[in-house]
C-alpha cells in the first residue's frame, strides 16, 4: 500500500516556475465611445502567455442622457457583453478568431452550457440569470460597476486553446456598440424608454486585458526554444463561434448559434 512505502523518493514538477497576471492597456486609453474600435497589444515576444486564462477587466458608470444614474435603468444579464458589437483576437496581425453580436452570442452560448456553481462564480462577470440578483449586485447607488470578464466566455479561441502562446504578437480588437439599448432594461416596464432622459448611456472609465505569464524552469526553457528555432508548425484548434440571425421571418425573430472547428 502506499501509506507504507515510507522510502518512496519525493518527486517535484518545477516545470512551472510562476504564474503572474500582468496587466495591458488599449492604445488610446481615455476613448471607449460608440462605434470605437478599441485594441490591445501584447508585443513582449520573449513572454510566455495564457490567454485562456486571460480576463476583461471593465469599470464604468450606467447614466442616463443627464448623465444621472436612476435605479430604473437596470444591466440585463450578461449586459456588459452587449456594449461590444464585436470582438477579434489576432495573432501577428492576423484574426484568428472573432464573434460579431458579441452580448448576443455569448449570451445564448451560456444558457446552454453553464450550470448552476458556474453562473454563480460568473456573477463578478455580469452573468446574473436571476434578474433580481443582477439588480441587487452590479451597480452601486452611484450606477458605478466593475467587472472581470473571462474571455473564454466571449470567444471560442479563449475556452478550447489552453495552451501558451510563444513569440508572436498578440492583439485584443473591440469595438462599441452603437449605443447601449440592448445591454439595459427599463425597471418594471417591459417597454424601452420613451424619454430622452431615460435614455441609458454607460460610460467605460478604464478597460484592462489581464493575461497570465508563465515563467518556466531552465529545461523547459530551452526546449522551448528549440521548438521556436526549428520554425516547426504549431496547431491551433479551438472552436470558432457565430452567430446567424434569420430577420425575414413575419413577425418571429429567430436567431440561430453555431459552432465550426478550426
Amino acid at each position: 500500500m502506499d501509506i507504507l512505502n515510507v522510502t518512496e523518493k519525493l518527486y517535484v514538477d518545477n516545470s512551472i516556475v510562476s504564474t503572474e497576471l500582468h496587466t495591458y492597456q488599449p492604445l488610446i486609453s481615455s476613448k471607449f465611445d460608440y462605434n470605437d474600435e478599441i485594441r490591445i497589444p501584447i508585443q513582449e515576444l520573449d513572454a510566455y502567455t495564457l490567454p485562456s486564462e486571460s480576463l476583461l477587466y471593465i469599470e464604468g458608470a450606467l447614466l442616463n442622457n443627464e448623465g444621472k444614474y436612476t435605479k430604473k435603468l437596470k444591466f440585463v444579464n450578461n449586459g456588459i457583453a452587449f456594449l461590444f458589437r464585436e470582438i477579434r483576437f489576432e495573432l501577428n496581425g492576423v484574426t484568428i478568431d472573432s464573434v460579431r453580436n458579441v452580448g448576443l452570442a455569448s449570451t445564448l452560448k451560456g444558457y446552454l452550457s453553464f450550470n448552476t456553481n458556474e453562473s454563480i462564480k460568473l456573477q463578478n462577470a455580469g452573468w446574473f440569470p436571476d434578474r433580481k440578483e443582477g439588480d441587487r449586485i452590479l451597480v452601486d447607488d452611484n450606477g458605478k460597476f466593475n467587472v472581470s470578464i473571462p474571455l473564454k466566455i466571449l470567444l471560442g479561441f479563449f475556452e478550447d486553446y489552453k495552451k501558451i502562446i510563444l513569440n508572436m504578437k498578440q492583439e485584443l480588437v473591440l469595438i462599441r456598440a452603437s449605443n447601449d439599448l440592448d445591454a439595459v432594461f427599463f425597471k418594471d416596464d417591459t417597454t424601452p424608454p420613451t424619454t430622452t432622459v431615460e435614455t441609458p448611456m454607460v460610460s467605460i472609465d478604464k478597460l484592462f486585458w489581464k493575461i497570465p505569464h508563465i515563467t518556466v524552469d531552465i529545461p523547459q526553457q530551452l526546449a522551448l526554444t528549440k521548438i521556436l528555432e526549428s520554425n516547426k508548425e504549431l496547431l491551433i484548434g479551438f472552436r470558432s463561434w457565430e452567430i446567424i440571425e434569420y430577420s425575414s421571418l413575419p413577425g418571429d425573430h429567430s436567431s440561430h448559434m453555431a459552432s465550426k472547428n478550426h
